[in-house]
């Protein structure tokens, strides 16, 4: 097994798979002529009968809200799918189209088929990296408006306790003035029925009336 990337070795090791090769050197932005070289070496491998086919797993990138897992056939390589359905097994339909090939079929065949193993590993890393990025994008997203809800409810306790306080602390003003004011009513009638007492001692009896 062949690992590209830190999290890959990561879930290899915590589930306990033998890794081969630890490539760590692609990062963000791999090079076309690095995976180049990659694929290079398992077709030089493949055609020396050290390995017997090579299987590419990849996160493939299908739109922003959608990416899964895919599993490819990179060595040997296989013919697509025919859409129509004409695969093995299909009925001859009588009519067979010829071709001319200059130069040669082999020598076509030798030039484009390592440039496609080459250009399908390269697709295979691309969409393993936007798929990366794009996992990031809404993750990230989704973490701001959080923060965005979160920050405008934590506003709105603010406001509500901060009025809370300020309504607090005018009742307890209000209050004071209230009972200074009730205090100094009370200090101006007890002197008002002192003098009235003290009146009524040097003239007579006094007389001192409540009311309220």
């Amino acid at each position: 097994i062949d690992i590209v990337g830190r999290k890959g070795v990561g879930v290899m090791k915590f589930n306990r798979y033998p890794i081969a090769t630890h490539h760590a050197h692609f990062g963000d932005k791999p090079s076309h002529e690095d995976v180049g070289h990659l694929a290079q070496e398992y077709m030089d491998r493949f055609l020396a009968g050290e390995i017997a086919s090579v299987t590419v797993v990849y996160m493939r990138f299908i739109s922003t809200a959608r990416q899964r897992v895919e599993k490819i056939q990179l060595l040997p390589l296989k013919p697509p799918a025919d859409e129509g359905g004409a695969g093995e097994g299909a009925k001859p339909t009588g009519f067979t189209a010829q071709y001319e090939f200059s130069p040669s079929p082999d020598e076509l065949l030798n030039d484009l088929l390592p440039e496609t193993v080459r250009a399908t590993l390269f697709q295979a890393f691309s969409d393993a990296i936007v798929s990366e990025h794009v996992a990031r994008m809404v993750a990230m997203k989704a973490a701001t408006d959080n923060a965005g809800k979160m920050g405008k409810e934590l506003t709105r306790k603010y406001n509500r306790a901060r009025q809370s306080q300020i309504t607090t602390e005018l009742t307890e003003i209000i209050g004071g003035a209230a009972a200074l004011e009730e205090a100094e009513w009370l200090g101006d009638l007890a002197r008002i029925g002192e003098g009235r007492l003290r009146g009524g001692q040097r003239g007579g009896p006094g007389k001192l009336v409540w009311t309220g």
